[in-house]
């Protein structure tokens, strides 16, 4: 059989797209106006497959209809409408493209060709195929998989928002209102076609002629085909409506500035999904109230208090409401008299502190506080020995005392300015959020609950950290000018409370890790390298080994490895620290920009990317990496990329374990961009994800977990023109 390059089959190199913007402006002393008008089309790498007569490549179209006018109708009000359509259609295989990618990858390339010769009267398109390695009839043909359907997908969003400005001045001055009431329509439909497709097996017996054509038994195999479509639907949609009112007030007396804002804000969505279930068909409702005092004396001192008493739906009468005042502080150094002799060196100098309760009503549950109860179920008790009675069985228990998360928030920060030319900013944070809402764990069997434990406000994460940005701009003469920015963030959390059960050791607890820490993991010691090694290891409990096999460390010390020596390892999964640093470079008519972007302390957990075979399935393919460093009796080394090669899957060398933690930083050019303008005109080149430097090279880190065969990030390069009236 020939090599199926599956990936070259159903993947381009790369696909071109178009965007085209259009904006107007304008208006007089009494309207003004802001139009704006976008189209785009983007088309995936889905090749064009000439044999298959469904068109399923991928293409997104999407329009964008923006207006904004607003006009003068006395001289101290002034009212607005804004509205914003946005349109999208989209096609793509009816199969999912993270699948499709995955297949391309796994399948093993030599078992069968992709499709075979076409025969007299043929009215499809015939898929070539083997017996199954394990289950099923058939073997894994990702060329069908790919050709077997397509799906049109439509939406429509709509938002119309009204807005009224008002002067108080009459009343008294400094004075004014602000009042904006939206409405926001969102609908999808949907439509989707599949086939199935016909394979057939090369059998023995067939040969090839001396002129390379092919003499073929063929055979059809598993299920029957299909010429003809099924179709199905799907559709979906929500409105939301909204109001916003404020009354602001700013005011200057000499040296004093004073300022206030009072604002009432409520929202309501509707969601409008045939056959939903009634809890999700009721309103999503929240309401609240903010207000802010400033006071600041001859712009060198600097204070604010705040507060907002939100109101949400989630949670029982007389819990529903939460009170989370905020306090700030500036002192602006540079100003003060005593500065000016190095106010041309040092041009802004502030420090700045904030301190205030936040709070957060977006829980894993809606209604947490209510129980449901589900009719006829099995009670899990019995009679006559082996019968299960049948009745109510409460599925959810709820927490009447279930209320809002909060978290006190500081925050130190320092501005500096220098020469006129560098400004920088710096900043301490601290969060220390409480009542984080989580499911209870300790609970004992014997309360009744029959594993379904209650929530409750019972978690806690302490965090803390520092931001740094950096921006340099300077002009040099009258043809350069050189801009610099950069940016540092550090975040580290921590869990100090949390519901765990009973833990046996105390390194299964979370408690002490990030939040996104890996956890359940066994340590792993590298690879056994001989027979001697493994008698004198600890015995391990997880199926047959032998040498080549992953070696796991024996953390309670009683001589046996088994679920109760796994912990938490590595970095967190979601970055602790993240970076870019970026510049733009002008010389006349010329520009050129560029931004890197990375992160750092992160790691990520590989699975599901064995070779050969996966936990349901066996006969795939092997990737670049496992094959080069893989254990083997010529490459008996410990630290070998991967453990020794088995046709099925091992538990043992399966287990999620440090063997497979790995650190996943990386440095990523972003973007960068060469532009050339005259006049009002503008040409330029621009490119995104043009590469990424990374320890990890197994695939592209940002991606994350897993076996990396998903659709890939893709690398774009861009040619625009601007001009502007």
């Amino acid at each position: 059989y020939p090599n199926n390059d599956w990936y070259d089959l159903m993947f381009k190199d790369f696909s071109v797209n178009q965007n085209l913007n259009l904006n107007i402006r304008g208006g007089g002393r009494k309207v003004s106006y802001f139009l704006n008008a976008a189209v785009s089309n983007e088309n995936g790498i889905i090749a064009d497959i000439e044999q298959n007569p469904y068109d399923v490549k991928m293409n997104h179209q999407k329009y964008i209809f923006q207006s904004n006018v607003s006009a003068n109708i006395t001289k101290t009000t002034i009212v607005g409408i804004k509205v914003n359509a946005q349109l999208e259609y989209n096609t793509r295989p009816i199969e999912d493209i993270g699948n499709l990618f995955y297949y391309s990858m796994r399948a093993n390339p030599v078992r069968f060709p992709a499709t075979l010769p076409a025969e007299e009267g043929d009215t499809f398109v015939r898929y070539g195929n083997n017996a199954s390695w394990d289950t099923g009839a058939t073997d894994l043909n990702p060329l069908a998989k790919l050709a077997r359907g397509y799906g049109k997908r439509y939406y429509s969003y709509m938002t119309t928002a009204f807005t009224l400005d008002q002067n108080l001045d009459f009343f008294t001055k400094g004075l004014s209102s602000h009042l904006t009431a939206s409405d926001t329509t969102s609908t999808y439909t949907a439509t989707y076609r599949t086939a199935s497709p016909y394979y057939f097996k090369v059998e023995d017996g067939s040969s090839l002629n001396p002129d390379g054509t092919a003499n073929l038994i063929t055979n059809s195999i598993g299920d029957t085909g299909t010429t003809y479509l099924t179709s199905t639907d799907g559709n979906g949609g929500h409105r939301r409506y909204a109001l916003q009112a404020s009354l602001n007030y700013a005011r200057k007396f000499g040296k004093h500035d004073v300022g206030a804002m009072f604002v009432y804000r409520m929202n309501e969505k509707k969601n409008n999904i045939a056959g939903t279930s009634e809890e999700n068909l009721l309103p999503y409702r929240e309401q609240g109230m903010a207000g802010r005092v400033t006071y600041g004396f001859d712009n060198r001192y600097l204070f604010e208090a705040s507060f907002g008493y939100n109101g949400s739906e989630n949670f029982a009468p007389g819990k529903r409401w939460g009170f989370f005042p905020s306090a700030a502080a500036g002192w602006v150094i540079s100003n003060e008299s005593f500065w000016d002799g190095i106010r041309k060196t040092v041009s802004n100098l502030k420090i700045r502190a904030s301190y205030g309760l936040a709070g957060n009503d977006a829980l894993s549950e809606r209604f947490p506080y209510r129980s449901i109860v589900a009719m006829g179920e099995e009670s899990k008790f019995y009679y006559n020995w082996n019968t299960q009675g049948k009745g109510p069985q409460i599925t959810t228990y709820g927490n009447p005392n279930a209320t809002w998360e909060e978290a006190k928030k500081l925050d130190i920060g320092l501005e500096l300015g220098l020469f006129n030319a560098l400004n920088i900013e710096a900043a301490y944070f601290t969060e220390d959020r409480t009542g984080i809402f989580m499911r209870r764990t300790s609970l004992p069997s014997s309360t009744g609950l029959l594993g379904v434990t209650p929530y409750g406000n019972i978690g806690r994460v302490k965090s803390h950290g520092v931001d740094l940005s950096a921006v340099y701009n300077k002009q040099f003469g009258k043809d350069w000018s050189l801009s610099l920015r950069g940016t540092f963030t550090f975040s580290r959390n921590e869990v100090v409370e949390k519901d765990e059960g009973d833990l046996m050791y105390d390194y299964m607890s979370v408690v002490g890790h990030p939040v996104n820490a890996i956890t359940g993991v066994l340590v792993a010691d590298g690879l056994f390298t001989s027979q001697e090694e493994i008698d004198n290891s600890p015995k391990q409990q997880f199926g047959n080994y032998t040498v080549g096999d992953i070696k796991y460390r024996d953390l309670n010390g009683d001589g046996i490895v088994d679920g109760n020596d796994v912990t938490t390892a590595g970095s967190p999964t979601v970055p602790e620290i993240q970076y870019g640093i970026g510049a733009t470079v002008k010389w006349r008519r010329l520009d050129f920009s560029f931004m890197f972007q990375g992160a750092s302390n992160v790691s990520l957990r590989m699975y599901n990317m064995h070779p050969f075979c996966d936990a349901s399935h066996f006969g795939y393919g092997i990737t670049q990496y496992i094959a080069d460093n893989h254990w083997s009796e010529e490459n008996n080394r410990a630290d070998a990329a991967y453990p020794r090669l088995t046709s099925q899957l091992s538990s043992n060398n399966t287990q999620s374990s440090t063997f497979y933690i790995h650190d996943a930083k990386y440095l990523r050019l972003k973007t960068v961009e060469l532009g050339y303008t005259i006049k009002k005109f503008r040409v330029y080149l621009s490119g995104n994800n043009l590469f990424v430097i990374s320890p990890f090279d197994y695939w592209d880190p940002e991606k994350g977990g897993g076996h990396g065969l998903t659709y890939p990030l893709q690398r774009t390069a861009k040619i625009g023109v601007q001009y502007q009236f």
